[in-house]
């Protein structure tokens, strides 16, 4: 078997030795690699996708591009797919650790759904994962794409080579290709679970992307009606008489839309927004003070905290956003411990309330150094609920 991992590598197994991966060869070996290759991305595409015999030609592989949505359209496209008898698969954000695997990686869960009798293969494409070639040799049946705003700077250098990268994916092949022009005239016409805009907008692009695939409207209302994405604007409810939301809004654009969406349910029921924000260390900088920005624009109070530091110095993250904010602000404050953050701020949510825990979504672990330590922002708003809702009792 082929691994591009040293730490992987099994008995007889050779290793993929990919460009500054010489200093494992040593680990490979002592892991009793057979033999080992040295490779480039390109190389290793073409490599995997012979070796597990071209599976991408025999699926309908849709390819999901695009600044956000890529994770609900990717499972609003499964949920009807499902309901229409046939067997897809979703590869993306919510089931790896890149939104967007390596070639090897990837090739290989294709072949597996395959030999599984699976028929329809859904796919996270990101920016990277175009940029390094971990898309070549893929067959796409369909191409979408979503839409684009400033995200990964911190990778591309400008927005301008940013969305180069995008539009060169979305340009290649003989596929059936959706841009938003061709799913913004599309009309819902069932009753959903899916708050705000954006979720409008995700669900044109996925009735678009059905009707492409001959989905009947029967078939694509009753699959779409009752669907929740885990972590993408995801209510918590512990009965409580405020509303709950952890959501995966970590760019400016994605916060600003899913402050938005809050506002206008807070301004319905005469409640006020709380907010919970943090950046990710060792990413783009630039972003930061302009999180912060759209948090005090938005909300009514709001707690900067930290949301997977890595090794950065937490302290610079903070300082980096706090430069967003006017200087005569008050209503906020800043709680470096994310759990307390969380515990804080529902502490402080009263009736008709909305709070919005935004930046993790469905993550499980928080990353501080080079460390992922267990952690759920669903997990602690519940907690937060019960011991408020407890206190409340004594």
């Amino acid at each position: 078997m082929y691994q591009f991992n040293s730490k992987k590598i099994k008995p007889g197994d050779t290793f993929l030795c990919l460009p500054k991966g010489e200093k494992h060869l040593e680990e490979a070996m002592q892991n009793e690699a057979s033999d080992y290759i040295v490779l480039n991305r390109p190389e290793m595409a073409k490599l995997a996708a012979k070796h597990y015999n071209y599976p991408s030609k025999k699926l309908t592989v849709i390819g999901i591009t695009g600044t956000k949505g890529k994770t609900t359209t990717s499972y609003l496209l499964k949920a009807a797919l499902e309901l229409a008898g046939f067997k897809p698969y979703v590869l993306g954000t919510l089931n790896s650790d890149l939104t967007t695997p390596e070639s090897l990686d990837t090739q290989r869960l294709m072949a597996e759904h395959l030999k599984n009798k699976g028929t329809h293969f859904i796919m996270e494409v990101s920016s990277q994962g175009i940029a390094q070639h971990r898309i070549d040799q893929i067959d796409f049946d369909i191409k979408i794409f979503t839409n684009i705003s400033l995200e990964h700077l911190d990778l591309h250098g400008t927005f301008a080579n940013y969305k180069k990268i995008k539009m060169g994916f979305m340009r290649k092949g003989k596929n059936i290709k959706l841009y938003p022009q061709d799913w913004q005239i599309e009309k819902i016409w069932f009753k959903h679970n899916l708050l705000g805009k954006f979720n409008a907008q995700n669900l044109k692009t996925a009735i678009c992307a059905l009707k492409k695939l001959n989905l009947k409207e029967k078939i694509i209302g009753k699959a779409l009606s009752n669907i929740s994405i885990p972590g993408r604007f995801e209510t918590i409810n512990q009965n409580q008489d405020f509303l709950v939301v952890v959501d995966f809004a970590h760019t400016p654009d994605s916060l600003k839309n899913t402050l938005q969406t809050a506002k206008e349910i807070t301004l319905k029921q005469s409640g006020s927004l709380l907010t919970l924000i943090g950046c990710g260390g060792n990413r783009d900088r630039q972003k930061r003070p302009l999180m912060a920005k759209i948090a005090a624009d938005l909300s009514d109070y709001f707690i900067i905290t930290q949301d997977n530091p890595r090794a950065e110095n937490p302290a610079q993250i903070i300082d980096d956003m706090l430069k967003g904010l006017p200087q005569d602000i008050h209503n906020y404050q800043v709680i470096n411990d994310r759990r307390q953050a969380i515990h804080s701020l529902i502490n402080q949510a009263k009736t008709n309330d909305v709070v919005i825990i935004a930046g993790k979504g469905h993550e499980t672990y928080q990353i501080i150094g080079h460390q992922k330590h267990p952690f759920d922002d669903r997990v602690e708003a519940r907690l937060a609920l019960k011991k408020k809702k407890n206190a409340n009792r004594n």
